[in-house]
């Protein structure tokens, strides 16, 4: 499915949970539609493009919001080419044709195809007038390079990788608590450190603070010695991820470097609390950001389920879902005076 397809799609989606009445889940769609609008705005090599596609992130931004704050409004039923509920209060009046003339049957089940709103830009136009790419895949993980890192620990007695992100430009990155702790010895890596994908430099890692029931642990390394890296945003409202979800995971398994792997969501809470998705994760992916399409962190990757019931399973991977480390991150940082 090409863009064009995935926006339209987005918006007949959207336009059906309008009729359901469910803002919350039509909201969702719009921001989708906003997230590909965005990216053209970026990319447009022209000022018509860049004040077409402003126009059109104007309109639905303000969608968006009406949803959020009002819900299903007559503005955004206008919106979406549907009768406001002033009209829908009218009583329907049906005319008798004068010269009903014979007409070609219908062909029965003929699926719908789902069109943006007549009155809006060709939003194929503004697609193709962006920057060509190898899918949302490929791209996100080109602006995350930075901002992931591969951990390589030592001990006493024994080595060990996993994944880690950076989350502040004060230097603090977020891992698994299980990626920092060594099993032999039951106590935290002596020497910790880290690097950027493609890049044999290293740099030094302290241990700050984890929580093993959550399987999270919180690191600081020094910005300065460092340079240049980015940041991962983390998403603000975890209630806003929904099950089949896309989502994309950094990992580095088996300590063969940096690598991105896909899913969708199946659980956004388990019984165990964990974030739920399908992804082929492997040891070393541990401690990776769990990413949405807009590049926010929605939770850490930990671990897989291999089997339930003594049952194999397959595509059960698992991840501390963002709202939990939320609240550990603000715990750490009240108690210990940390800014992030």
């Amino acid at each position: 499915m090409n863009d064009q397809d995935k926006i339209a799609t987005y918006y007949s989606n959207a336009r059906e949970f309008i009729k359901q009445n469910n803002p919350k889940a039509a909201r969702a769609y719009v921001l989708a539609i906003l997230n590909y609008a965005v990216e053209t705005y970026k990319h447009a090599k022209t000022i018509i493009i860049k004040v077409k596609t402003q126009v059109f992130l104007d309109k639905w931004i303000a969608v968006s919001m009406e949803l959020r704050t009002k819900g299903i409004t007559d503005y955004v039923l206008k919106c979406f080419e549907l009768p406001t509920k002033q009209e829908q209060a009218l009583p329907k009046v049906t005319k008798k044709p004068v010269d009903p003339k014979p007409t070609k049957p219908a062909i029965a089940d003929e699926p719908a195809k789902p069109s943006l709103p007549s009155d809006e830009i060709d939003i194929s136009g503004l697609i193709s007038e962006s920057a060509k790419t190898q899918g949302w895949c490929a791209e996100l993980f080109e602006k995350t390079k930075k901002a992931v890192v591969e951990i390589t620990l030592a001990g006493s007695d024994s080595i060990a990788s996993g994944t880690g992100f950076i989350i502040s430009s004060n230097g603090y990155l977020l891992t698994n608590d299980h990626v920092v702790f060594n099993e032999a010895s039951q106590g935290y890596y002596t020497k910790a450190k880290m690097s950027f994908s493609g890049e044999k430099k290293s740099y030094k890692i302290n241990i700050l603070f984890s929580d093993k029931k959550a399987d999270v642990a919180l690191c600081s390394f020094n910005p300065e010695e460092v340079g240049e890296f980015s940041v991962i945003k983390r998403i603000s409202d975890y209630s806003q991820v929904l099950q089949g979800a896309d989502c994309l995971v950094v990992g580095n398994a088996f300590g063969m470097g940096l690598a991105p792997f896909t899913g969708v969501v199946r659980f956004t809470k388990n019984d165990d609390g964990n974030l739920v998705y399908t992804a082929p994760s492997n040891p070393g992916d541990s401690g990776g950001p769990v990413l949405n399409r807009c590049g926010e962190c929605i939770g850490i990757n930990k671990s897989k389920t291999v089997a339930v019931n003594n049952v194999s399973a397959d595509g059960y991977a698992n991840a501390t879902p963002m709202d939990t480390i939320e609240k550990l991150l603000k715990k750490w940082c009240e108690v210990n005076g940390i800014v992030l």
